[in-house]
């Protein structure tokens, strides 16, 4: 039976989902620590599709672009100067709310978790730049390594591009691969309700409330900085000239998806189908997207510098204008060179804790509820890469008509046929144009 069809939403079932796993998980935590099965299957599922999907979609984006050339220089470089620029005010504003409300004074240095086995504590830059260019790009997409992934789809785009008569049709197969994904992605985020039930049910029984009682308000200064960087994200929706609220509304379902499931991996596929639904056009939906999944984490860098301050002050470090411009300038490097690692916040507040002579095992004063740190930071990072596509798509010069009353053309919905969904786009018809 489809829920839609009687009138409760996909995003109206999740909150639901959601609702009902915090009381399981509170209420009968038995049941809810045996539900963490149902969260792993729907995980798999969704890594099954999203490696195949970003290289595909990386692709075609980038061909398409390319063949209007000069787009994709300029709205590449432009949003990556965008990124910069929300890195630097995420980290600055995280630092700035801990020397305001200073949580960490006076904090316990009571242990919350133990370090995780072979968690790194540094990063190998050079082998960071070295791993850029995949050796065997099946090997990168069995072990899941986005930025080499992401990396060869560019490469072989912009070659595609090159070649531009000769690519036509394997990018009209590319095409019906990423529709065939597309397919699987909605079979996939039809369960995901359930998936959300059981992770929040899962989450709750394994910490409950009591385990961030003591840091609380730690827990609500990050939620206060999260919230000011959605006021000042949906400003700069407001300022190019869209609806915030009705950017949310359409992404809502991964906004939701990445708050419940902490994953930035299993909403990607679901936010990628959302952004072309609602009009942006595929390629600049399918280059900026993982550009900015990787290096526009806004969220994540806001915590990393907050969570330093705040241990920081636990253990009574002098604050020097110096050390306060090292921990801006490190949160912003080590979180865009972590992004391809596991834990990768925790490996960048390590790194930072290394860098200004506080002990890693810091860490874990807070590890014991990074998860409910991790539902905000994952979601803030999902709706400012919204942000970032939507004001790629004004660089881009694509002038979008209003045919719908919140700012926004919903593709086939609004009757913008010349604006295509993934897998609609004629690469015939676009060289015959310009033939």
């Amino acid at each position: 039976m489809n829920l839609r069809t009687k009138g409760i939403s996909v995003p109206a079932q999740m909150l639901i989902a959601l609702v009902l796993g915090v009381l399981t998980g509170i209420l009968v935590p038995s049941v809810g620590s045996k539900l963490a099965f149902v969260v792993t299957i729907f995980g798999h599922a969704i890594k099954m599709v999203v490696m195949p999907l970003i290289l595909l979609s990386v692709t075609v984006g980038v061909f398409k672009m390319g063949v209007e050339r000069g787009r994709l220089g300029k709205t590449a470089a432009l949003s990556i100067a965008f990124f910069l620029v929300m890195t630097v005010v995420s980290s600055v504003l995280g630092l700035g709310l801990n020397m305001f409300f200073r949580p960490g004074l006076g904090a316990g240095l009571t242990h919350t978790a133990a370090m995780p086995a072979n968690l790194a504590s540094s990063l190998d830059w050079t082998q960071f730049v070295v791993d850029l260019v995949p050796a065997n790009i099946v090997g990168a997409l069995a072990a899941g390594n986005s930025l080499p992934i992401l990396v060869f789809g560019v490469l072989l785009g912009s070659a595609l591009s090159a070649i531009e008569e000769r690519a036509v049709p394997f990018i009209a197969v590319l095409e019906s691969m990423l529709a065939a994904l597309f397919k699987m992605t909605q079979w996939i985020v039809a369960l995901s309700p359930l998936a959300i039930f059981a992770g929040m049910a899962t989450l709750l029984a394994s910490k409950g409330l009591a385990g961030i009682m003591p840091l609380l308000k730690l827990l609500g200064v990050a939620y206060l900085g999260m919230a000011i960087l959605a006021v000042l994200l949906s400003a700069i929706v407001k300022l190019i000239g869209r609806s915030p609220i009705a950017l949310i509304k359409h992404v809502s379902e991964p906004l939701i998806l990445a708050f419940t499931t902490r994953s930035s991996e299993i909403t990607f596929p679901v936010h990628l189908k959302k952004l072309t639904d609602m009009g942006v056009p595929p390629s600049v939906a399918s280059t900026i997207l993982p550009l900015s999944y990787i290096f526009n984490r806004d969220g994540a860098v806001l915590y990393t510098a907050l969570a330093v301050g705040y241990l920081a002050d636990a253990y009574h470090l002098v604050w020097t204008w110096p050390l306060m411009l090292t921990v801006v300038v490190l949160t912003i490097i080590t979180i865009d060179g972590a992004a391809n690692v596991p834990s990768g916040a925790i490996v960048a507040i390590t790194i930072v804790l290394t860098a200004v002579g506080l002990p890693v095992e810091a860490v874990v004063l807070i590890l014991g509820i990074d998860a409910f740190f991790d539902m905000g930071r994952t979601a803030l990072n999902v709706y400012g890469s919204s942000v970032a596509t939507v004001v790629a798509m004004r660089i881009s010069g694509v002038d979008q008509p209003q045919s719908d009353q919140d700012g926004y053309a919903g593709g086939r919905e609004a009757g913008l046929g010349d604006i295509p969904a993934v897998g609609e786009f004629s690469t015939a018809t676009r060289l015959d144009r310009r033939a």
